[in-house]
């Protein structure tokens, strides 16, 4: 019965559960490369280098060895070997001789575990309960996994996992017999074994290479020794005598990999924050491209350092699986005079005009417009806002493509101006643009770059084109999954913006990327003040973001997205391309509902029968708008006097020309720019009506806005009407409410004075019977 309950105990023991071995000590993070080059192995929260292997993943030379070197009866004994530790005492206490301790593999364990005092006979004894409570509480297999785990491998470095990366920069499972054997004897003594020696090995040759790296003198026989002990249980191994006496090196801690370190510290915060962190992260990066745009970044803030240049941040995606291949957060990590450890990816900047294309995306979806629309680059407001070009200058009429290549803000604010649902603000809000305020903060100024953005989130928006319109998260591990992605953009959206991006010319005007090469769609973005310069663009399967500034804001006349940025950009582009020949566009299908339609390359909109110059553009059915040129019209000219005909016409004395008409806003920018139009000729009222003219387009006053005037300057304060015009009109009667307040010429300015405050109705009509209106209100104020 005693025996029996002795048996029941035991096992009633060894069944209750206890806290894994695992557990008992905090564990470093292996962070890998997408080809499993280790980017960076972590500290464990005590400061030391700790990688948790299971078992099963050691290699059998390893284990084995280690058995054999510390503990050959460790399958057999309870916990402790009486005749070890007697023979230690013995050598110990009554010989005099070398500190022997007699410890098996478990009462090592004990020891490290528990932190004991092993070097008095009542540390020694504590040690040996404490190895009999493991024995009974764990199974063999789970001790001797410990105890490889917990092993002492010299300065910071326990366990075999960690001992292997950084010794011999492989997981431990893929150790060669050599170097399995070099760790089976190093916890030993590791603090001598592991050290560094001047003292080469008389049997190496001396070559060009690190001799304080080759194993010492004493680490060199004791595994010699072990060698010798293992040929007599694996003969088999005879063969691998000539190995052991090739060079080993043990690569100091010191030199441990520290590559792509906003990348990693990125990673492992999230790892962190999702609760999925674990001792090996295998992440999307591509170590060969992180040291490409790590290399240029460099190489560019030194190159033009004289222009004020100090900081640079690039990042690249892969457009197929929304891995994060290369990110470089800053020029220099270590250079603290650029806060170098700042994650420039990671912090909210103005974006520009780098955010332009999603808004004639949106513009296309919307029906606004297509590729080949001509819009207005002339002096516009919009409500309270009044926008100007980056240059100062006006160009008059350009094509939608011509708005985007040349990064235009007005025809950008009018389209946005234009879009309903969603709005440019709802849009940014739907793709995740985290940290906005309410959209009455921003209004059209958002367009041109008055919100903030990081550059993961425009890397992911430019993905999102060239994923045709789907909008992804991106990835740091290859762990996480691939989400559905959401709708932002039709494909036909999407590829029309490619479209007009691929246009976009280079700015050293270099033929790389001329048809016969590989396309790059790119657009660049500068934020008000010169603080952020920008680049984003779409090359092969990748999405390139850069940015060059400075961290602490300040302006530079030098940070233009054009001329710093895009420069840095496709540097990175050209060495992409030399590192990779054969790299090329994943294969996508043309978006079905998309047509080419014939248009008239002055107006954008379909060709009449006298447009002289016709085009082809992208059009989606049932969305692009549907107009007919108006520019070109025809005047019957009387042959005699050379004026305007009256009908019925005469065929001998008469002739038909076809002129333009242009608007008066675009008419005056071109006599502004010196290239003025043949102005057509006045239509007189015998003529029946020109239904073909556009109407009039009020621009003063402007939309929305309130009009203050003092009381005690009644009289003296005067609101200005003017108005955009046909070419074919010739006056412009101006009325408020009911009132007829006056006549004006196109282009010129009509002043009114309000008699009080309120609201009116303002209408504009020409003299061919066309007309605008708009509310209007005015407040006083003493």
């Amino acid at each position: 019965m005693a025996v029996l309950l002795l048996v029941v105990t035991l096992i009633g023991i060894r069944l209750w559960p206890h806290a894994p071995l695992s557990q008992l000590a905090p564990g470093s993070t292996a962070v890998y490369d997408d080809r499993g080059r280790l980017l960076r192995l972590t500290l464990a929260s005590d400061d030391r280098y700790r990688q948790w292997v299971p078992l099963a993943q050691m290699p059998p030379a390893l284990v084995q060895g280690a058995m054999l070197h510390e503990d050959a009866w460790f399958r057999w004994h309870p916990g402790f070997n009486p005749l070890s530790l007697a023979r230690g005492a013995w050598v110990t206490y009554v010989r005099g001789g070398n500190r022997q301790g007699g410890s098996t593999l478990t009462m090592q364990l004990a020891r490290l575990v528990y932190r004991l005092n092993t070097r008095t006979p009542g540390g020694k004894l504590r040690q040996v309960l404490r190895a009999v409570e493991l024995e009974l509480c764990y199974s063999k297999d789970a001790i001797l996994e410990a105890y490889l785990n917990y092993a002492p491998y010299g300065r910071n470095i326990e366990g075999a996992g960690a001992a292997s990366l950084i010794y011999f920069d492989k997981p431990v499972a893929e150790l060669t017999l050599p170097e399995a054997l070099t760790l089976a004897v190093i916890p030993q003594e590791p603090n001598r074994r592991a050290a560094k020696t001047d003292e080469v090995q008389q049997h190496y040759e001396k070559k060009d290479r690190d001799e304080s790296d080759v194993i010492n003198a004493r680490l060199f026989a004791a595994r010699a020794r072990l060698f010798k002990r293992w040929l007599a249980r694996h003969p088999e191994d005879k063969a691998a005598a000539s190995l052991m006496q090739l060079p080993l090196r043990l690569r100091s801690p010191s030199n441990l990999p520290f590559a792509a370190p906003h990348f990693v510290e990125e990673t492992l915060a999230d790892a962190r924050l999702t609760g999925t962190s674990a001792p090996v992260l295998n992440t999307t990066l591509d170590l060969d491209l992180q040291r490409v745009l790590e290399r240029q970044a460099k190489n560019h803030v030194e190159h033009n350092a004289d222009r004020g240049v100090r900081n640079a941040v690039a990042l690249l995606v892969d457009t197929r699986d929304l891995g994060i291949k290369a990110l470089v957060g800053s020029a220099d990590y270590f250079d603290g005079a650029i806060s170098g450890q700042v994650n420039g990816a990671l912090a909210k900047r103005s974006p520009g005009s780098a955010l332009k294309p999603f808004i004639y995306g949106l513009g296309f979806d919307q029906g606004v417009l297509h590729p080949q629309t001509v819009l207005r680059d002339v002096p516009t407001a919009f409500g309270p806002f009044a926008p100007e070009n980056f240059d100062g200058r006006f160009l008059g009429p350009v094509t939608a493509t011509e708005a985007l290549v040349r990064s235009r803000n007005i025809p950008a604010v009018y389209v946005a101006s234009k879009l309903k649902s969603p709005d440019f603000y709802q849009f940014l809000k739907d793709a995740g643009i985290s940290r906005m305020a309410n959209a009455d903060f921003y209004g059209l100024a958002l367009v041109l770059g008055g919100g903030e953005v990081t550059m993961e989130e425009l890397a992911k928006l430019y993905a999102m084109l060239a994923n045709r319109g789907s909008l992804q998260p991106l990835r740091h591990r290859v762990d996480e999954p691939r989400v559905q992605g959401a709708r932002m953009l039709s494909e036909e959206a999407s590829f029309m913006v490619l479209d007009m991006l691929r246009q976009n010319p280079r700015p050293d005007d270099t033929l790389i990327s001329q048809p016969g090469g590989l396309p790059v769609y790119w657009k660049t973005g500068t934020s008000w003040g010169f603080r952020d310069a920008w680049t984003a663009g779409i090359v092969g399967p990748y999405v390139l973001v850069v940015w060059v500034g400075n961290f602490d804001g300040s302006g530079n006349p030098a940070f233009v997205g054009v001329e710093t940025a895009a420069p840095l950009f496709f540097h990175i582009v050209d060495a992409l391309r030399a590192r990779d020949a054969q790299m090329r566009e994943p294969a996508r299908a043309m978006p079905e509902n998309l047509k080419r339609v014939e248009i008239c390359l002055a107006s954008g909109d379909l060709p009449n029968a006298w447009c002289p110059q016709r085009g082809m553009t992208w059009f989606i059915p049932g969305k692009s708008p549907i107009r007919v040129s108006t520019v070109h019209r025809p005047v019957v000219i009387d042959t005699a006097t050379g004026q305007v005909a009256c009908p019925p016409y005469d065929p001998l004395r008469t002739r038909t020309e076809v002129f333009e008409f242009w608007p008066s806003d675009l008419a005056r920018v071109f006599r502004q720019a010196g290239v003025p139009r043949r102005a057509p000729p006045a239509i007189p009222d015998c003529t029946t009506a020109d239904d073909d003219g556009q109407a009039p387009q009020i621009t003063s006053p402007v939309r929305g806005a309130t009009y203050t005037r003092r009381a005690s300057r009644d009289g003296a304060e005067r609101i200005a009407f003017n108005a955009t015009v046909d070419a074919g009109a010739r006056e412009l009667y101006w009325f408020v409410d009911e009132d007829f307040v006056g006549t004006a010429n196109p282009g010129e300015p009509l002043f009114w004075q309000p008699a009080a405050a309120g609201e009116y109705t303002l209408r504009a009509i020409d003299d061919r019977g066309r007309a605008d209106s708009r509310r209007l209100r005015v407040d006083v104020v003493q």
